[in-house]
């Protein structure tokens, strides 16, 4: 794949990489034409801007150009970026990037990338799947941006975001009111205050995945790899919506939900009115794109932050089991035990605890090597004996 596109609008269009692999990218124009970017809307505060939900005002619409940047290329932004997004294959580690103002003066010091959680949908039957790493980088209202990398790094695309300042449009309803079941029949899920999509600024325009439910077996737990302590999560979601459901072309975002560093719990996939979140009015729980191979019944719950540096915080490992003993509850699982996870599409089996960290199904470290998965087991069934 050549390296000479600069930032453009983002029109989907397949190439191929020099790997051989077919891969969907963001095609480039020229700078003049980035007026008319593509966006999703957005909603809540930044760090430069008070929340939209705090003072009740619109919601702010969510701007997003995305091209292929080639390394040390000045990549310009026609207004202040939240996040930049990146895609790439080839080694996880090697990428650095700094930004600039908008004289094209560095306003920060070339930074390593670190990849973020490979969450990912299932692969079609036949097809031969693409080991693709991506990352979501806070860029601070930065105007530029550039990245280094070595020659054995692939870059796919770089996306460049604003979840705050764009024009603001009426603020959309709350969903529906969702079925209320009986505490006989359903659990505390409904008790624990979750953020509803409306609430933190889901584009519902641009969801086209369908959803697909089935009896949920397993609960996995990610990190994001964004900023810790994030004094913004809202716009952090909705930046991870936007690459999830736009730029990676999955439809929706992969997690079912999100904690962010204050305990607060948002809801992630759309399932629709009928149940309770991420979940139809028969308890099923609707299908993600978090765990590549092993999605079909699997809830995946991911902690906002990077969690390879830093412990995940009192309050969210506190709500991070209330969640899951809420969950296993739901689904009659004792994360204490062993289960035989069976995957319904294709009949995989994996003979495991129903509550683990991503790396149990494939090779990553996410959640985090301060993400303590035992210790969050036994917090849990705690939680459960109550």
């Amino acid at each position: 794949m050549t390296k000479n596109q600069t930032s453009g609008i983002g029109v989907r269009r397949p190439v191929r990489s020099r790997r051989g692999a077919l891969i969907v990218l963001a095609s480039a124009v020229a700078l003049p034409a980035l007026a008319a970017c593509t966006r999703s809307d957005s909603r809540g505060g930044s760090r430069a801007k008070p929340s939209a939900a705090a003072d009740g005002r619109g919601i702010p619409d969510t701007r997003s150009v995305g091209g292929v940047p080639t390394s040390r290329e000045t990549q310009r932004s026609p207004f202040p970026m939240t996040s930049v997004g990146l895609s790439w294959t080839g080694p996880e580690e090697g990428i650095r990037i700094r930004f600039l103002d908008a004289s094209g003066t560095p306003s920060s010091s070339w930074t390593p990338v670190a990849a973020a959680c490979p969450c990912g949908r299932d692969a079609a039957p036949g097809e031969k799947r693409t080991a693709v790493s991506r990352a979501l980088v806070p860029a601070d209202d930065a105007r530029a941006y550039q990245v280094e990398y070595p020659e054995d790094i692939d870059i796919l695309s770089g996306v460049v975001m604003d979840t705050v300042h764009g024009p603001e449009r009426p603020r959309p309803a709350p969903s529906a009111s969702r079925r209320k079941p009986s505490r006989e029949s359903r659990p505390d899920l409904d008790d624990l205050g979750i953020i509803g999509r409306a609430e933190w600024g889901a584009d519902e325009t641009k969801v086209t995945a369908r959803p697909a439910f089935s009896d949920a077996q397993a609960l996995t737990v990610h990190h994001t790899v964004t900023a810790n302590d994030d004094p913004d999560p809202a716009s952090t979601i909705r930046a991870i919506f936007e690459l999830h459901a736009v730029q990676n072309d999955w439809g929706d975002i992969g997690y079912h939900f999100l904690v962010d560093s204050s305990g607060r719990v948002y809801e992630g996939r759309a399932s629709g009115d009928g149940g309770l979140p991420a979940h139809n009015a028969a308890a099923q729980v609707v299908t993600g794109f978090h765990t590549a191979g092993f999605n079909t019944g699997n809830i995946g719950v991911a902690l906002l932050g990077d969690m390879s540096g830093q412990a995940p915080s009192a309050a969210a490992r506190r709500s991070l089991a209330q969640l899951l003993a809420a969950l296993s509850r739901l689904h009659d699982l004792d994360p204490l035990s062993e289960v035989t996870y069976v995957d319904p599409t294709d009949g995989a089996r994996k003979r495991t605890s129903p509550l683990n960290g991503h790396g149990t199904w494939t090779s990553t470290e996410c959640p985090g090597t301060e993400t303590d998965i035992k210790e969050l087991r036994k917090a849990v069934a705690e939680e459960l004996a109550l």
